[in-house]
């Protein structure tokens, strides 16, 4: 593996010949040893694969089987398998290399860049009592606002497995006050003391850290709108809402990991607008996927701002 960016394009999708995308998750392992746990979402969340993956991290390295000086077996492993030999039509033929082709294309139009800041991380922060989550999420607005002369509506998923069946619930990192904090280091360098940055800062801290277990209400709507599709019964008019349809449609989706057994995480990006960011804050670093598209795409889009 050459960098991580061609990392994370051969775990994420390879060349699509060896991955079984309909399976819950696939352990893919490197020739040079790196390894990444590529899984489908909708079964499960990144809670319970990363302990699996933790697990096996804890298992591998504290009681490895097999160490570099660990001599070859005495078996002739090739002797255990066998090539099976497919017999195609041609219309069968056509159609997997119409699927390849698909994916290929597919495949072309996705970004991947990669940032790992060294300098500090997430023990700094804390002992300066901020969240590594908090300033990671204002710097990707500062950073939108930057590129694109605006903050965006973005999405941060967090845990609620402490709850019977809980899966996960939304944070909407995309507030007033992360837009006034954006504003301020972007557009109005020196113009704010310390002290009236230290102010903004910490009012946007507090804005995300502070979010109650159970008390997301994007899971609970989205449960009502399925029982009412599901019963036939008309929607409420919340649901056609301009607005509502506004929030549910974010440009910057992230997630976050913190593991020692973890290097680099990454997620596809969930439409063509999207711009899929995950963060593993050992160190502090950002790898960022998204689909190629054109520029007024993402600035035509309205940013929702909303406070918890």
């Amino acid at each position: 593996m050459r960098d991580h960016i061609h990392i994370s394009h051969n775990m994420l999708h390879g060349d699509g010949c060896n991955r079984w995308y309909d399976k819950s998750f696939s352990v893919v392992i490197a020739k040079d040893g790196n390894a990444a746990i590529n899984f489908e979402h909708s079964w499960g969340d990144g809670v319970a694969v990363l302990r699996f993956q933790n697990e096996v991290f804890k298992d591998t390295t504290e009681k490895p089987i097999v160490h570099p000086s660990s001599a070859p077996a005495a078996v002739d492993s090739a002797s255990a398998v066998r090539r099976l030999q497919f017999n195609l039509d041609g219309e069968l033929k056509h159609g997997i290399q119409n699927a390849k082709e698909n994916f290929d294309a597919a495949v072309s139009k996705l970004t991947i860049d990669a940032l790992e800041f060294k300098k500090g991380g997430k023990e700094q922060l804390k002992k300066s009592k901020l969240s590594p989550d908090a300033v990671a999420q204002l710097a990707f607005q500062m950073g939108f606002l930057r590129q694109y002369g605006q903050t965006t509506a973005t999405y941060e998923s967090c845990s609620t497995a402490a709850f019977k069946h809980g899966r996960t619930e939304t944070i909407r990192p995309a507030t007033i006050h992360t837009k006034r904090c954006s504003h301020a280091f972007v557009h109005e360098p020196g113009k704010h003391s310390v002290e009236e940055l230290k102010a903004i800062i910490y009012t946007v801290l507090l804005r995300l850290v502070f979010h109650p277990p159970g008390q997301g209400f994007d899971r609970h709507l989205f449960a009502l709108r399925y029982l009412a599709n599901s019963k036939g019964e008309s929607l409420h008019s919340l649901y056609t809402d301009p607005a509502y349809s506004s929030i549910n449609h974010n440009i910057l989706s992230t997630s976050t990991l913190t593991s020692p057994a973890v290097s680099l995480g990454g997620l596809l990006p969930s439409s063509r607008m999207d711009l899929g960011w995950d963060t593993a804050s050992m160190t502090t670093g950002s790898a960022v996927t998204c689909r190629h598209i054109r520029l007024e795409m993402c600035t035509s889009s309205s940013s929702v701002s909303t406070s918890h």
